[in-house]
């Protein structure tokens, strides 16, 4: 990990969530409903290190702005839990957050390994994938529909396909869930790089699906859509592959997940914070994080 990636400086984000910098626009009521009406209980607590003293000016920048992402400060004050990971996809430099291999849990950033999972396995027993399931992939990807990612975790095996997960992206802090339940894996922002360059690179979907796959992460629609892509004008959002988990569990605190890929950089962002805050202030912690590394020059 470089050090340079390490720095902690003035604040960027309230710690009340009174003063977020260009918040989100909310979603109607209907938009904002959790993604599980009876999340397991047994979640692990995400493991939170002192954050360290401040070592680097600030970095300002306006979201939308970014062109790419490179390794630097990340200067946020956040009222919880929060860690990033990135990967510079150019030169194989890993960077992150001091606490960047503290795990917290996917909710549904782990579906795109879903749809990978059982597509890459038909492909190798040469079974053909129908219209249907390939509909019903999409549904689950860019709608974030969770009977469906069920349905295939299910037919993927359930602990073996996370397990297969951790294998094959070459994971070292993740862990299956005792629930065995899709969203409640455990994860690090450091290992959701990880799983995100694996599902850009092939060793997730194959080299049959893996165009397949990132045209669905890169069209995420609906309350989705939100987070590190938000970071980048129009015309290079359109690039982004992308999928966000957002879930308030049994510990009355919100669980924000993020993973997003380019060929040039992958980044994941964990946020976890109380749910008086709402939504939209984990959403914007991923996105602040990629607005600033969009920043360094």
């Amino acid at each position: 990990m470089s050090a340079a990636a390490m720095f902690f400086v003035p604040e960027a984000i309230d710690r009340t969530g009174h003063r977020l910098p260009e918040p989100l626009p909310s979603p109607p009521p209907a938009l904002v409903a959790p993604e599980h009406a009876a999340p397991p209980a047994q979640v692990a607590a995400p493991e939170r290190p002192p954050a360290p003293p401040a070592q680097a000016p600030a970095v300002r920048a306006k979201a939308g702005t970014a062109r790419t992402l490179r390794s630097g400060p990340v200067n946020l004050t956040v009222s919880g839990f929060w860690s990033w990971g990135m990967i510079d996809r150019r030169t194989g430099e890993q960077a992150g957050s001091p606490n960047a291999t503290a795990r917290s849990d996917t909710a549904s950033m782990v579906k795109p390994w879903i749809a990978a999972d059982f597509v890459r396995r038909a492909a190798e027993a040469d079974k053909p994938v129908t219209a249907e399931q390939r509909k019903e992939l999409s549904q689950m990807i860019r709608d974030s529909v969770n009977e469906i990612a069920t349905t295939y975790h299910g037919l993927n095996g359930g602990i073996g396909s996370i397990q297969r997960m951790i294998a094959i992206c070459g994971l070292t802090d993740s862990r299956v869930n005792d629930s065995g339940s899709w969203s409640t894996t455990e994860i690090s922002a450091r290992d959701g790089a990880r799983l995100a360059t694996c599902l850009a690179d092939g060793r997730a979907a194959g080299p049959e699906w893996t165009a397949w796959l990132m045209a669905e992460m890169r069209g995420v629609r609906g309350v989705g859509r939100f987070g590190i892509v938000q970071a980048f004008p129009t015309d290079v959002a359109k690039t982004v592959a992308f999928k966000n988990g957002w879930i308030p569990r049994d510990d009355g605190k919100w669980h924000i997940s993020c993973l997003a890929v380019t060929p040039e950089w992958a980044l994941s962002v964990l946020v976890v914070y109380p749910s008086n805050l709402g939504r939209t202030y984990g959403a914007n912690v991923c996105k602040q994080v990629a607005v600033q590394l969009g920043a360094v020059s």
